[in-house]
Order: C-alpha cells, then sequence, then structure tokens
C-alpha cells in the first residue's frame, strides 16, 4: 500500500455512498496494477465485504486487468437489480468459472492444463456495471482497475454439465432487454477464448500478494459490449446451449 491508496479508496468510496462521481482520482491515481489491486482491497474492507471472486480480461495486443468482485454482489439468477439513482446500468453477458480448488503462488506458472484441473464448473453470468467516474473512458487503466473496472455485480446462472466438452470460444450468445434482442452472435470474448484470461489471473496474481482461492468466481469478460439500460424491464443473457441468465431491473 503506498500514502496515496488511502486516499483513493476513499474518494471511490465517498461516490458509492452518495456523493458525485469523480472525473478522475488525479494524484491519488495507482501507478501501476500492485497499486490498483491495494486500492482495491482497501475499498472492500472499509465495506466490510470478502472476496467473491474475480473479473479478468486478457484481449491480444492489450494490457490485461483484473478486479476483485464483493462477494455479496455475487446473486443466483433469477434476481432482481436496483438501478442507480440516476437511471441507468450497464449490463453484459459473460462465461464465468468456479474454482473447485485454490492455485496459491509457486515458483512455476501454472498451465492451462494445471488451471482447467483446478476448476469446478462452469456457467453463464451477466455483469452489472457502474462506474464510480463521471466518464469512465477517461480515466487511466490503473484509474479503471482501482474502480475495480466499473464492476457493481455478478447474477449466476445455472452450473452447466459436460461445460468441458463444449467449444467456449464459440458459442453463440444472447442479450434481451424486454422484448428486444441487442445481441445475438457467436462468440464475441474480447480474449478470444474465456480460459485465456483465466490463465493470466491464475499466474499474474501472486505477483502481487494474492491468488485464487477455493470457492471463488471468476467473470472473463463481456460476449456482447457493455450496453447501458434503465429500470423497468427483465434482461435475459446466455449462450446456446450452456444455459440463460435473467435479472428484472426496478
Amino acid at each position: 500500500m503506498t500514502d496515496t491508496t488511502p486516499r483513493a479508496a476513499e474518494m471511490l468510496l465517498a461516490v458509492r455512498r452518495g456523493a458525485p462521481r469523480l472525473a478522475g482520482l488525479g494524484d491519488a491515481a495507482p501507478r501501476n496494477m500492485t497499486e490498483a489491486f491495494a486500492v482495491q482491497r482497501a475499498v472492500l474492507s472499509s465495506l466490510g465485504a470478502r472476496i467473491g471472486g474475480w473479473k479478468c480480461s486478457a484481449p491480444p495486443g492489450q494490457d490485461p486487468s483484473g478486479a476483485m468482485l464483493d462477494a455479496a454482489g455475487l446473486r443466483a439468477s433469477p434476481a432482481t437489480w436496483t438501478v442507480p439513482a440516476d437511471g441507468r446500468i450497464g449490463i453484459e453477458t459473460e462465461i464465468a468459472f468456479r474454482l473447485g480448488r485454490p492455485l496459491p503462488a509457486r515458483a512455476m506458472p501454472y498451465t492451462r492444463e494445471e488451471v482447467l484441473e483446478a476448476v469446478d464448473t462452469a456457467f453463464p453470468v451477466i455483469e452489472m456495471v457502474v462506474s464510480r467516474y463521471q466518464d469512465p473512458s477517461k480515466v487511466s487503466p490503473m484509474e479503471a482497475m482501482a474502480d475495480c473496472i466499473a464492476h457493481a455485480g455478478l447474477i449466476l446462472g445455472a452450473d452447466v454439465p459436460g461445460w468441458r466438452g463444449m467449444d467456449l470460444p464459440g458459442l453463440v450468445v444472447k442479450q434481451s432487454y424486454g422484448a428486444e434482442v441487442q445481441v445475438e452472435k457467436r462468440g464475441g470474448n474480447p480474449s478470444g477464448d474465456p480460459v485465456v484470461p483465466l490463465l493470466w489471473l491464475a499466474n499474474a496474481l501472486p505477483h502481487h500478494g494474492l491468488a485464487l482461492e477455493a470457492g471463488q468466481v471468476m467473470t472473463t469478460g463481456s460476449c456482447t459490449g457493455l450496453i447501458w439500460v434503465a429500470p423497468g424491464q427483465r434482461v435475459t443473457g446466455g449462450f446456446g446451449g450452456f444455459g440463460e441468465v435473467t435479472v428484472d431491473l426496478v
């Protein structure tokens, strides 16, 4: 933790508690991933929260990113979600995994096979997105990470039998808002294969004093893109042959 970590955490906490959104963190912004994770952890600690999982992304040619998920924000589908006072929330349909055993720090990197062996199950999710910034596109990547990459919550679908034999990168994703189909296409994970960011996360976290734990949920990036919506409708998201998730926005 640096001397700016408590200040950055307090700025983000103030917004969560009702203060106006931030233009940015200014000179309290984290300078690297270790500092960004420290801000995330400080925010969760102040909220009395525990880490229930992670969001991660590792697109080709771009910097990877990860964020802690508040365990209290993980809800089983079907669910109801209250939209913020400004009247909109972001929604994204994704593929997620749950670990059956921990992946502690070690000298050698984990292989793809070792990470998959540690996974207990996979399932569809809808991520609920709320930024603590006025315009999240105008903050630095480390500021975005400090804010848990605008994570608000995760709606979890049912475990998928036989997921190991499925073509996860090639599944058809569909997301609807009320009667409107917003997205329907094949693939769409920003990393191409949803296992890629999971493997990156397992090997990156120990460099920042962190590690994946048994029971944690890892969601691996939006297959639909981020879409902002208003309350009053049911959102349905899922993948062909992989199940779906529903959340009523109120």
